[in-house]
């Protein structure tokens, strides 16, 4: 489909004169209403009204839209993505071209009436309104949405997150100020900086320094080099050690809410309802998410009535200990959960590891964060992580009496110092690692296996890991999966067989990562790599290519 945005200022008054000028009657002339379904039967339009409709998905959220006259030709404008569709009619209105897709009246319905809008007002000139989705402030977001407009909806998720984070100290961590602060100090050493612009120097001239500046841009452009420098450093270290962004203040919690009960739209409900449950406001959040189905979001209504049969038992409690049995929820993607000895879990993709933490239990995976659960006072679990979120995992009775499972294993684990700040500095990491900052080393492992050396990536993250630190031994089984010529396998083996307790890191690795799906993938790596070498092809597929980024929740 092929898609145009309304940008110049003069049209959108003349649409929304054409719009409030045509009656309903006339609308009615051309347009019928109920559900049109496309020629291949995939693509469905409910059209509700002349002037507006919605577009059906079995898998997706209703998609809202208005139909608008733009320059004497009728147009489908998308509220959630304002993507605009030039749209024919035929046969007295029963037939429909969107585009390149043909829809025919398949369930008439009566229309509703047109409903009239405001000049100036969002729905008055939809195509208009969101041809500056990104330039508008709060004040126009709020009153977009509270029209019933999805993409302004939305973009007042992220609005409200920039207006918080704005009241802070510029949002960035320790670790992130120490790193921009070590790349300039680098990068200033290496510019010939006259005396009158350093601060640290008797001469410092803050006139004298304008005018040098001003009669050499080739000085300014070196040193606006080392800022983006030092703001790329900053934003790795955020990349390389992400932590889970605050909820959201009450008062915006609850405008979203309102806007979302006026909506009812399938996704942004479901932005909603996972604003709420970030901040731990379940039962609002399950009302949104009640929402969200209502809006046509089948996810929403796989999910909800689970959680609104809990009622008063939606109330999370702090775990003890690890649970022992079969646990089943109403999501396909990790529908069941066995938690058997030493706190193994099977979840239908491989073997994982439970423990209890911070009143948690908390599941790692191989992505390098965790799985969170929390149980109810009914003796379920529920889901409060990104992955696991909105899951109820309901206690399955066990066939043979109380089930007992062996106590789970305390893995020796030793933290990750950030002792390194001139890591992301050229010449930083190795001078660190060198030096036994083994933060040094996890860094220099990264930046090596981004280079598809992975040999000597692992010889880096190895180091890492015989300290005990996870992050190190989690970083060397990456490397097996990213490259077939790296037997990582070999190397925690030896590593748990050297610590006689059989509680270092790398023992609880070797049991629960999935190594025989590696080595398949290993194979069909080899064998990808010989078909091109056949072929007088020269490729690296290991190039370009990073151990698993570190997830929010780990911890």
């Amino acid at each position: 489909m092929r898609y145009h945005h309304l940008r110049r200022r003069g049209l959108r008054a003349l649409a929304t004169l054409a719009l409030l000028a045509l009656a309903p009657s006339s609308f009615a002339q051309t347009v019928k209403c109920g559900l049109f379904v496309s020629e291949t039967g995939s693509a469905k339009l409910q059209l509700d009204a002349p002037d507006r409709g919605r577009e059906l998905s079995d898998y997706d959220s209703d998609k809202a839209f208005a139909l608008q006259p733009i320059d004497g030709q009728l147009s489908l404008v998308n509220l959630r993505y304002g993507l605009i569709s030039t749209v024919m009619i035929s046969r007295n209105g029963r037939e429909l071209s969107v585009d390149d897709r043909h829809y025919r009246l398949s369930k008439p319905a009566q229309c509703q009436a047109v409903v009239p809008h405001p000049e100036g007002s969002c729905l008055a000139d939809p195509a208009g309104c969101l041809a500056d989705l990104h330039e508008k402030d709060i004040t126009d977001l709020e009153a977009g949405c509270n029209e019933g407009v999805p993409a302004l909806c939305s973009r007042l998720v992220e609005k409200y997150r920039q207006l918080e984070q704005s009241d802070e100290d510029g949002g960035l961590s320790e670790m992130q100020i120490a790193a921009a602060r070590a790349y300039m100090e680098k990068a200033m050493a290496e510019i010939d900086i006259p005396a009158s612009c350093r601060e640290e120097s008797e001469h410092a001239d803050e006139a004298a320094c304008r005018k040098v500046m001003e009669a050499s841009p080739e000085l300014v452009q070196k040193v606006n080099d080392a800022l983006l420098g030092a703001s790329a450093a900053a934003g790795m270290v955020g990349v390389l050690s992400r932590t889970s962004q605050p909820p959201l203040s009450p008062k915006h919690l609850a405008n979203l809410l309102a806007f979302c009960e006026q909506t009812k739209d399938g996704d942004f409900c479901t932005e909603v309802a996972k604003q709420h449950w970030n901040a731990n406001k379940l039962v609002d959040a399950t009302s949104a998410l009640a929402l969200a189905c209502t809006g046509g979001s089948s996810s929403a209504c796989t999910m909800a009535p689970a959680l609104q049969q809990l009622g008063a038992e939606l109330v999370p409690q702090a775990a003890e200990t690890v649970p022992c049995g079969e646990y089943v929820s109403q999501r396909a993607l990790m529908d069941t959960l066995s938690f058997g000895d030493r706190g193994l879990v099977k979840a239908g993709f491989g073997q994982l590891r439970a423990r209890v933490e911070d009143g948690a239990i908390r599941i790692r995976h191989e992505r390098g964060g965790d799985f969170v659960l929390k149980p109810l006072p009914n003796g379920d679990l529920l889901g409060m992580d990104e992955w696991t979120r909105f899951q109820r995992f309901k206690r399955q009775p066990d066939q043979g009496g109380q089930a007992r499972c062996m106590p789970p294993v305390d893995f020796n684990e030793v933290p990750l110092v950030q002792d390194c700040p001139k890591a992301l500095v050229d010449g930083g990491a190795e001078a660190c690692c060198a030096s036994g900052k083994l933060q040094g080393c996890n860094v220099l492992g990264t930046r090596l296996g981004l280079n598809g050396q992975w040999q000597h990536a692992a010889e880096q993250y190895l180091k890492v890991c015989r300290a005990g630190i996870r992050e190190g031994c989690e970083n060397l089984a990456s490397v097996q999966e990213n490259s077939s010529t790296v037997d990582a396998h070999s190397m925690l083996q030896e590593v748990c067989q050297a610590d006689s307790s059989g509680r270092h890191v790398a023992c609880d690795l070797l049991e629960t990562r999935n190594w025989g799906l590696m080595v398949i993938g290993g194979a069909l790596q080899r064998a990808l790599e010989e078909t091109l070498r056949d072929e007088g092809m020269d490729a690296d597929a290991d190039e370009g290519t990073g151990p698993g980024k570190r997830t929010p929740n780990h911890k």
